[in-house]
């Protein structure tokens, strides 16, 4: 996040985040839940990285596109896979980073809490767990519409369209009973119901499997458009 476009998305995120969780009152705000727990935090971050990580993503590729710097890149001693694993990693490891700083609501927490009432860590683990996976995949949703376009905001909402479409937007469909008996295979695409898992403590590695499963997949397709781009 050397840029300062990474510099101010990631600022206003985590004042985004204060704000619902600290001030604004609400069913995200931690206060006034009365329950020290995090699962506010859990419920809120995924909603803010769905805009946040379009952001850090929209200029991968894109703007190697547009100023014509793409050639230059891939007559270096690298080739189009190692471009976009350098660009998801750049933009994943961005979104961890955000993390980081989360870690002081925790500690509140924790201080808050009476001594037998403090979240259950496990719980917790498991939860960043699943944060830092969603963010994995959605990184990688934004490489492939970053590789899709030289426009940096066509890829920006085409980030947002396909994260929320994957993210929560196959769960609400599934739940309008419009595929008869397949709306539980519809629902089963989403990553909502997995994310789920994460945050009430069970890790399960078919999940792991799954969204590890998918982030290949747009990270080859981002690979695919590169070359047609090249060509």
């Amino acid at each position: 996040m050397a840029s300062y476009t990474g510099l101010v998305v990631g600022m206003v995120f985590l004042l985004i985040l204060a704000l619902f969780l600290w001030l604004m009152e609400g069913n995200y705000n931690i206060l006034y839940s009365g329950l020290a727990e995090m699962t506010p935090f859990f419920d809120l971050v995924p909603w803010l990285f769905i805009f946040v990580i379009p952001a850090i993503s929209m200029r991968s590729l894109s703007e190697e596109y547009r100023s014509g710097t793409l050639e230059i890149l891939l007559t270096k001693p690298i080739t189009e896979r190692h471009l976009v694993m350098g660009k998801f990693l750049s933009v994943w490891f961005s979104s961890l980073i955000l993390l980081i700083p989360t870690l002081i609501y925790l500690f509140s927490i924790y201080q808050l809490a009476m001594p037998d009432n403090r979240p259950d860590p496990g719980v917790i683990i498991s939860s960043y767990i699943g944060l830092v996976l969603l963010a994995m995949v959605f990184s990688a949703i934004g490489v492939w519409a970053s590789s899709m376009t030289s426009n940096q905001m066509a890829a920006y909402l085409a980030s947002i369209f396909l994260i929320f479409l994957f993210y929560f937007g196959a769960y609400g469909l599934a739940n309008f009973d419009l595929f008869g008996r397949y709306d539980y295979f519809i629902q089963s695409l989403a990553f909502l119901p997995r994310y789920n898992h994460f945050i009430k403590g069970l890790f399960k590695f078919s999940d792991v499997i799954y969204m590890t499963g998918w982030t290949l997949i747009f990270l080859g397709l981002a690979i695919y458009f590169v070359k047609k781009h090249k060509e």
